[in-house]
């Protein structure tokens, strides 16, 4: 482009570096978290291990299972600047079966400046590109029986470049003003090091009832069980939301553990966006592979093929926008094309998911648990790219499965198959 990235990122204006904190003049009505997923790499089956005499050295199911983890530093701000429900959190989900709620005073909540290099700081715990370090604790009348602490470091971070027609993930979108609530990718894939430790109250190991009694925050009690899980060579991700509420119903996908294709990566926000009065069908997506971007959005010129969601599974197929498209050409700085474009079929296999209800801004009132999420899910994902004079399926480029799928599906999401644009019965003709 025009105008780098990296110059885009040094200036002091923060739609250019959506992963810093926003919220810097607001006291009421607002919130703003950053969602950072974390996925053991398993450990190979002990080979040696003669205790098991079925041992055949190729039982996969001998290798201890891997965690993933949700780790969602955040601030909420509640109707008024004087609202005792104002306060900063942390929230920790265990591989989809338990949440752990941390809340801390407002002001033990700090973050970088626009000329300072991102980070954020809830209580002892921070969170950087380079990696977090966690020293989590529960104090009275937190909703968790999780001590947790430790520290990793991300290696090679992928964030949505950001440019002056594209703020990230919101594209152009994110010039408008008033929108509910804004959405970031601050890395698609990165390698993680290192391990954390957690200290669970007995029978608290991701059940998903609480506890009556968690450990004491000064230390473990006689009763709690320590475990240290190692996350070297495991894979992150990182998110964020802001705003003053989420949306009234959505579609959220996201996972980078498939199986065959380490580093590659899927994510899908489909929403209902309220703006001037009118409710709108939006939607922005993307796949991370090769160390490229392949969006699937309204404003990159994407569309729907197909949409269904069930008890069972979602069902998604989008198309790109043709590289002769006038998004693809300022994005790529080349006025040459193949008229070609990139094809995506997602199938989310719903069932026997566990899924928990995570805390989320209810009514600019307070924080609540009411928001379903899976970690456990699992996504096929087809993507294949289509030449120009291709009338047939095009290359198939990726056709793998991404395990620990983050999946939710909010509200009446009917309405968003009803109404995404060309749908006949598509109340309007605008999509976000």
């Amino acid at each position: 482009g025009i105008i780098s990235e990296d110059f885009l990122r040094s200036t002091s204006w923060l739609k250019f570096q959506p992963d810093k904190y926003q919220g810097a003049r607001k006291t009421k009505r607002y919130f703003e978290g950053w969602y950072y997923k974390f996925v053991s790499n398993p450990p190979p089956p002990d080979r040696n291990d003669n205790r098991n005499p079925n041992n055949n050295n190729n039982n996969i199911n001998d290798a201890s299972p891997p965690t993933s983890m949700a780790v969602v530093p955040g601030v909420f701000y509640g109707n008024t600047s004087t609202s005792n429900e104002s306060h900063a959190f942390v929230f920790v989900v265990l591989n989809g079966e338990r949440q752990h709620y941390y809340r801390f005073q407002t002001d033990e909540f700090s973050y970088a400046s626009s000329h300072e290099e991102y980070y954020i700081r809830v209580g002892n715990n921070v969170f950087t590109h380079g990696g977090v370090s966690l020293d989590l604790r529960p104090r009275k009348g937190d909703d968790a029986q999780l001590v947790l602490n430790g520290t990793l470091s991300f290696e090679r971070v992928n964030p949505w470049p950001v440019s002056l027609m594209g703020l990230g993930a919101m594209g152009p979108v994110g010039w408008m003003p008033g929108l509910e609530c804004s959405h970031g990718i601050l890395s698609f894939d990165h390698v993680l090091r290192g391990s954390l430790t957690l200290t669970y109250a007995v029978g608290d190991k991701g059940a998903s009832s609480s506890s009556p009694s968690p450990p004491s925050p000064a230390s473990p009690s006689a009763s709690a069980t320590t475990t240290t899980i190692p996350f070297d060579n495991g894979r992150g991700y990182t998110e964020k939301d802001h705003g003053r509420s989420f949306p009234s119903l959505w579609v959220w996908i996201q996972s980078n553990s498939f199986r065959n294709n380490p580093g590659t990566s899927l994510f899908v926000s489909i929403a209902r966006v309220p703006l001037f009065g009118m409710g709108l069908p939006g939607f922005t997506a993307a796949v991370w592979h090769d160390e490229k971007l392949i969006p699937f959005a309204t404003w990159s010129g994407a569309t729907f093929e197909e949409l269904h969601v069930s008890k069972e599974e979602v069902y998604i197929v989008m198309r790109s926008s043709s590289s002769d498209s006038w998004w693809r050409k300022l994005s790529s700085g080349s006025r040459s094309s193949t008229g070609g474009y990139y094809r995506v079929e997602i199938t989310v296999d719903r069932r026997d998911v566990p899924e928990v209800l995570l805390y989320a801004p209810v009514n600019f009132t307070k924080m609540s648990p009411f928001v379903r999420e899976a970690l456990q899910a699992k996504v096929r994902m087809r993507l294949t790219r289509v030449s120009g004079d291709d009338d047939g399926d095009g290359d198939v480029i990726v056709d793998d499965v991404g395990e620990h799928a983050g999946l939710e599906v909010h509200g009446d999401v009917e309405w968003l198959v009803d109404n995404l644009c060309g749908r006949d019965t598509a109340n309007w003709i605008i999509c976000l």
